[in-house]
């Protein structure tokens, strides 16, 4: 008999990575768009696409997360609560704020278990480098820890930290402008479409206040009824830019 043919996997998520390290990008994963962390297989896509673990690393993890999904479901949690406070401290500092107590000693706890698997290993071509060994199941969550308090204690980094003006986006980016006027957390998607709603708001203003002489009710306008429409942040837009992993932990060593 015919065997059915076999089920297509999902394809796997691509992470929008602009957020300029890799701590804000994991903060970004949650957005208005949705929630891009649904299972752990998610996580360890991310930090693959992010260089923070080698691909034969992260073939070996997904395979492991399959083999025993509840140790790989804990580490979801784990990193999920990770991410919540990284972006409350972010956050907070982006307008102004200090950053809560409880957050930073959730990042401390974390930073901890995970400097535990850090070393100093050889680089190509000399020189030496930090890297990370062991292939545990929360080896996708150690180097986002580290970016995370890295960015925290760098007095030349930690003052550009962004949260996008787009009204309906909260991504965090580092402001790396030369002007440091950066006001999106990209141009290609949220600036673009913020500029033509301001510039759709103009000209309705416009209208609004001219003489109503084609017969149109004043107000009443031809053309899109939103400009720049289409849900949250991140709906439809299939962008692929990365971002190098940060403070030069980039991958595991078997």
């Amino acid at each position: 008999m015919p065997q059915p043919p076999a089920t297509l996997a999902a394809p796997e998520y691509v992470f929008d990575l602009d957020g300029g390290r890799a701590c804000l990008d994991f903060t970004n994963t949650l957005s208005t768009s949705g929630e891009h962390l649904k299972s752990y297989a998610d996580l360890v896509a991310f930090a693959a696409q992010s260089q923070l673990i080698e691909a034969e690393d992260a073939a070996w993890l997904r395979a492991e997360g399959q083999r025993d999904p509840a140790t790989a479901e804990g580490v979801l949690v784990r990193a999920k609560r990770l991410r919540e406070s990284i972006r409350t401290i972010f956050s907070s500092l982006a307008a102004g704020k200090a950053p809560p107590e409880h957050d930073l000693a959730v990042l401390n706890l974390d930073l901890a278990a995970s400097l535990s698997h850090a070393r100093v290993l050889p680089a190509a071509g000399g020189g030496y480098r930090w890297g990370w060994t062991g292939r545990n199941f929360d080896a996708p969550v150690w180097p986002i820890s580290r970016s995370a308090a890295d960015l925290l204690t760098s007095d030349q980094e930690r003052p550009l930290v962004r949260e996008c003006g787009a009204g309906d986006c909260q991504w965090l980016f580092l402001d790396t402008s030369k002007n440091r006027s950066r006001q999106w957390c990209s141009m290609q998607s949220c600036g673009n479409r913020e500029k033509a709603r301001r510039h759709y708001q103009r000209l309705r203003a416009h209208r609004d206040d001219a003489p109503a002489t084609t017969g149109k009710t004043r107000g009443e306008v031809s053309g899109p009824a939103a400009a720049g429409g289409g849900g949250g942040r991140g709906a439809g837009r299939g962008r692929r830019r990365r971002a190098g992993p940060a403070g030069g932990a980039s991958a595991t060593a078997g």
